[in-house]
C-alpha cells in the first residue's frame, strides 16, 4: 500500500459538478433536495475512515428501483458516478485529477500496477451514498479495481488498507516477505509476516489487504519476469565472484529497493534471493 494525501477537491465541488450536468430537470431538482444528506454521509465516512472503523457503516439493502433518499432511487444516486462523473466534461475533470494524484502514476493499493481507473473503497452497489465522494474514490490499476469486486468488511480485521487514511504501522514496519522456490525456472512466493508487536487487528488487516487484491499472485508474476533477466545478469557478471559476491549484490539491491518502499515486492524478492544459499550457489546458473 502507498499512502496518499486525502483529495483536495471537496465533496461539494464534485457533487455539484455531477448534479449540474444532469439534463433531466426533474431528476436534477430531486437530487439537489438530497444534497445535504449526501454531504452529511460523506462527513460520517471521513470520520469513520480516520478511526479505521468504516466497517461500522451499514450497507444499503435497497433494490435499485427503491427510494434511497428523499425522492431519489438507489440507481439514480449510483448513476451520478457512471454518467455524470465519468462521462461529462465537468465531472471527468475531477475523475481524471483523482487518477492523476496516484504517486508516480502507480496504483497505491498494490504498489505495482499503473493507476488507470478509480476504485470505490466502499462499493457503490452497497454504499451508493458514497458514489462520488472523493474520499471513497481511490486511483487504482484495473487488476485491483476488479479483483476486490463488491466485497466490504463487516468487522475490524476484514478491513483492507485505505491509502488516504492508513499510515502507521503499515508503512513504517516491514511486513512483506518472500521465499525462493527451488524450481526450474526459479520462482518466488510472497506472503505477509507482520512484526510480533502489532495488534491482532493490524495483523488481520494486512492479510485481508494482501488477499483481497491478490498480491501474492501479482507479485509472483512480476518476480518471474524480473528473474528472467536477473538470472542472466548474475551468470554473466557476478557469478565469477562466488556465493558471497552474489549475496552482496542481491543485498545491495534489497537495501536500495527498501529505501524507496520498505514493503515493495522488489525489496522482498531481493532479500529472499540473498537469503537463499541454493539460489546464490545454483539457482541463477
Amino acid at each position: 500500500m502507498r499512502a496518499m494525501a486525502i483529495p483536495t477537491v471537496t465533496p461539494t465541488e464534485v457533487l455539484n459538478a455531477c448534479i449540474e450536468t444532469i439534463s433531466n430537470e426533474d431528476l436534477k431538482r430531486r437530487i439537489y433536495a438530497i444534497q445535504g444528506d449526501l454531504l452529511d454521509s460523506g462527513v460520517n465516512f471521513q470520520t469513520q475512515a480516520a478511526l479505521a472503523r468504516l466497517y461500522l457503516i451499514p450497507p444499503e439493502r435497497h433494490a435499485n428501483d427503491e427510494i434511497l433518499l428523499g425522492a431519489v432511487t438507489k440507481s439514480e444516486v449510483k448513476a451520478l458516478y457512471t454518467y455524470n462523473l465519468v462521462r461529462t466534461p465537468a465531472g471527468r475533470m475531477h475523475y481524471d485529477a483523482l487518477i492523476a494524484s496516484a504517486p508516480k502514476g502507480v496504483c497505491p493499493l498494490c504498489g505495482a500496477g499503473v493507476a488507470a481507473t478509480l476504485d470505490h473503497f466502499l462499493p457503490k452497489g452497497a454504499f451508493p451514498q458514497f458514489s462520488v465522494l472523493p474520499a471513497n474514490l481511490v486511483p487504482a490499476c484495473r487488476d485491483c479495481n476488479t479483483g476486490k469486486l463488491t466485497a466490504f468488511a463487516v468487522n475490524a480485521g476484514e478491513q483492507t488498507l485505505h491509502p488516504y487514511f492508513d499510515r502507521a504501522p503499515y508503512i513504517i514496519d516491514g511486513w512483506l516477505k518472500a521465499e525462493v522456490i527451488n524450481s526450474n525456472p526459479v520462482a518466488v512466493r510472497f506472503y505477509t509476516s507482520p512484526p510480533d508487536g502489532w495488534s491482532e487487528e493490524n495483523k488481520l488487516r494486512i492479510e485481508a489487504h494482501f488477499r483481497a487484491f491478490k498480491l501474492g499472485h501479482k507479485y509472483a508474476v512480476l518476480a518471474a519476469s524480473e528473474l528472467s533477466s536477473l538470472v542472466g545478469l548474475l551468470a554473466n557478471h557476478i557469478g565469477a565472484g562466488g556465493v558471497h559476491e552474489v549475496q552482496r549484490f542481491l543485498r545491495s539491491c534489497a537495501t536500495s529497493e527498501s529505501q524507496i518502499h520498505l514493503n515493495s515486492w522488489r525489496s522482498a524478492m531481493f532479500s529472499a534471493l540473498a537469503d537463499s544459499v541454493w539460489f546464490c550457489e545454483h539457482g541463477y546458473r
